[in-house]
């Protein structure tokens, strides 16, 4: 059972350390990159107790994984922080107060920490689109971080970045200490263990290896138009007949994502997939020709992993974090040029290429890992209240 009094704090153990959570921003099922990243860090912590810690997990409304509290990890459910006002309250003004009495130490893993907090903090920033494409996140939001983030980094605080192209746009905007700046690398090993029996090629009329696919696809960041020119331009190189099929993943939603699908809708050969549970993505890159996830700018860049993991080939930018999660198991491309993805297209299609990026995408994968990058955090946590 959750607690109901958000003040109580955790007494299993008297020389435990009690550290809290805040997970008040993700909205599970719907923020994608960051509820994978909370969940698999938070998680194992939940699952086993790590020594000499305890935990209280804030959160908005319970993560699908919760199978109730723990004696070492509790939650308090804030249902209004669903709303962005009484989020930001809750963030700076609310877990102050509270973390004079309840917690030695806070977890930021959505950006901002909360400024006023006498208390130390790590902080995690996954990228810097508040400068470098606010559009992207809205003016509000940007506004917010490029606020709080430099002011939840001061005094002792540690910063924890995603990728080491992250950490150096963030030394470009804040004033950082590189002796608190922490570069974990995220991972994609979260689909390796499910599946759904290929219903979702049946469902989309597809068949194994004659597709490629995108995900996350319908923002202007994830370079729509120059990726769907080039697809154009690809299947006019190859024949009708003869061109895979493009298959675009992600939720619609908003004005700007409904132009691209309308866009999208008019070219022959690309399929509108809509936002698909994780066991159909799964099966969608177990049977892909390519993942193509060539973005105008990441902070990490996660498809790029689960893709590799799971035998398919990858297409990304030479920009931002993409060739440092990559490595060498992709055809990297210039992300502003049609005739470049659209060659891409056509080299990945090659069965001797898909093969040897399939064979060094498995070497590169194993870098990473999600399990590591728990026990690093952890590790940053413990170390920021010392």
């Amino acid at each position: 059972m959750k607690t109901n009094n958000p003040t109580v704090g955790l007494r299993q153990d008297l020389f435990a350390m009690k550290y809290a959570i805040n997970a008040l921003f993700v909205r599970w099922g719907v923020n994608a990159g960051t509820e994978t990243y909370v969940t698999n860090i938070v998680r194992p912590w939940y699952e086993s107790k790590p020594s000499g810690c305890e935990f209280l997990f804030y959160c908005n409304q319970l993560p699908p994984w919760w199978k109730g509290d723990r004696p070492w990890f509790r939650a308090i459910v804030l249902k209004s922080a669903k709303r962005v006002g009484w989020r930001i309250f809750y963030e700076q003004l609310w877990l102050p107060l509270v973390g004079l009495i309840s917690f030695d130490a806070l977890f930021a893993p959505g950006y901002v920490g909360s400024a006023l907090l006498q208390k130390p903090q790590a902080i995690t920033v996954h990228d810097a689109f508040a400068w470098l494409y606010p559009g992207e996140i809205g003016l509000l939001r940007s506004l917010y971080w490029r606020m709080f983030i430099p002011l939840s980094l001061q005094s002792r605080n540690s910063l924890i970045t995603v990728s080491a192209s992250t950490a150096t746009d963030l030394k470009r905007f804040c004033n950082i200490d590189s002796q608190t700046l922490h570069v974990i690398h995220e991972a994609g090993s979260h689909l390796s263990e499910i599946n759904e029996g290929g219903t979702i090629l049946e469902r989309l009329g597809l068949k194994p290896g004659k597709y490629f696919h995108c995900v996350g696809f319908f923002k202007k960041i994830k370079n729509p138009y120059t990726i769907l020119n080039a697809y154009h331009s690809y299947c006019a190189a190859a024949g009708s007949n003869s061109a895979n099929k493009l298959v675009l993943v992600g939720h619609v939603g908003n004005s700007v994502g409904q132009e691209i699908a309308d866009f999208a809708s008019k070219i022959p050969g690309v399929i509108l997939a809509g936002r698909l549970t994780d066991e159909s993505l799964s099966d969608l890159y177990r049977n892909s020709a390519a993942l193509i996830f060539a973005s105008l700018y990441e902070g990490f860049g996660i498809p790029i992993l689960e893709a590799q993991e799971l035998g398919c080939p990858v297409v990304t930018s030479r920009s931002s974090s993409m060739p440092e999660v990559a490595g060498d198991g992709a055809l990297l491309v210039n992300e502003g040029s049609v005739s470049d993805i659209a060659a891409a297209l056509s080299k990945i299609s090659e069965k001797t290429e898909a093969e040897t990026l399939i064979r060094k995408g498995k070497v590169n994968y194993q870098k990473f890992s999600w399990q590591k990058a728990s026990d690093m955090t952890l590790d940053v946590l413990r170390k920021v209240n010392r």
